[in-house]
């Protein structure tokens, strides 16, 4: 039976970047979806991990006016000094619901709700006006995250749309899901950008919060039964799954699905600090960014076992 495309199915959409050049090959609109099952204490997207409308907040543009105050109708905010004796307004994240009043009466962006319920066919309209770029480059759409596979419906819908289009469709994901809802969503994929975090699987429970075991059988039932193209993305996080053990590992798992499968190893970068702030939550780990060196050596190690390898997206 033709997969028939449903357009109403909506998903809490984070951001649509358009013109993006490290998710995926050529020109592509990215498609950002919130709500991830996993909890990986490097998270650079915090943002992302609930699939609701969330509260940001962004002391740098605030100037104390308290404009917002009166528009709280929850009383939860209120001004006071920030770390660095900045007068500012000040959120009480146990009152506020994210019901976003006060972010319509700031008059500065100081503040703004992340995230809000988008259908099919608002992301596919927003998307082909971009097609000819995608033409000339290689380029298409991407659907990240959070997590795809969370709003599987939803994300099927959207590549099948794309499809249809004749637009190259790719997809950000960690693999972690029922085999079902893998061979819904990847039945539209062209290329397959999956994350391997850590190879040990007790490790990859303690930095993520999930088993590692589905995630690599998936990957493989990706490549080896649904013949989708597949790069390897490893985040590289000093002191946590940047040892040469793992990176060895890792790039001897891309190889047991074949020769050609390209290693990304992505270094660490420290976004997630400032955004986990703007959501009034404590940074979990101060995240150390790789040095140049660092990454080319672990690039000869992926080169090493024989398997392609590409710094960064």
């Amino acid at each position: 039976m033709a997969f028939e495309i449903n357009y109403d199915i909506k998903a809490p959409v984070f951001n649509i970047q358009t013109y993006c050049i490290h998710d995926g090959p050529g020109i592509r609109d990215t498609v950002f979806v919130k709500g991830c099952p996993l909890r990986c204490i490097w998270c650079s997207n915090p943002e992302s991990n609930l699939a609701k409308p969330q509260l940001m907040t962004y002391s740098s543009k605030c100037t104390g006016c308290g404009e917002c105050i009166d528009a709280c109708p929850n009383k939860a905010i209120s001004i006071g000094q920030n770390a660095e004796g900045k007068y500012i307004a000040l959120t009480d994240r146990t009152k506020c619901t994210d019901c976003g009043e006060c972010v319509q009466n700031c008059s500065h962006n100081a503040r703004e709700i992340s995230g809000k319920d988008m259908s099919v066919r608002e992301c596919i309209d927003k998307v082909k006006r971009d097609k000819l770029f995608f033409t000339e480059s290689g380029g298409g759409l991407t659907i990240s995250g959070g997590e795809v596979l969370a709003h599987a419906d939803f994300s099927a819908n959207l590549l099948a749309a794309a499809k249809e289009l004749e637009i190259h469709t790719c997809v950000e994901s960690s693999s972690f899901a029922p085999r079902e809802v893998i061979d819904k969503v990847f039945q539209f994929v062209d290329l397959a950008l999956l994350d391997v975090k850590h190879i040990d699987d007790e490790l990859h429970k303690k930095f993520t919060g999930v088993s590692n075991k589905q995630i690599l059988e998936n990957i493989t039932h990706v490549y080896k039964d649904l013949h989708v193209d597949v790069i390897i993305r490893v985040p590289v996080i000093p002191g946590y799954n940047d040892s040469d053990e793992n990176i060895k590992a890792s790039a001897l798992f891309a190889r047991s699905l074949g020769e050609n499968v390209l290693v990304n190893l992505l270094p660490g970068h420290k976004l997630g600090e400032s955004k986990n702030e703007s959501l009034g939550v404590e940074t979990k780990l101060a995240v150390e960014v790789p040095s140049a060196e660092h990454m080319e050596h672990l690039k000869e190690i992926v080169e090493g076992v024989g398997q392609p390898c590409k710094i960064g997206g």
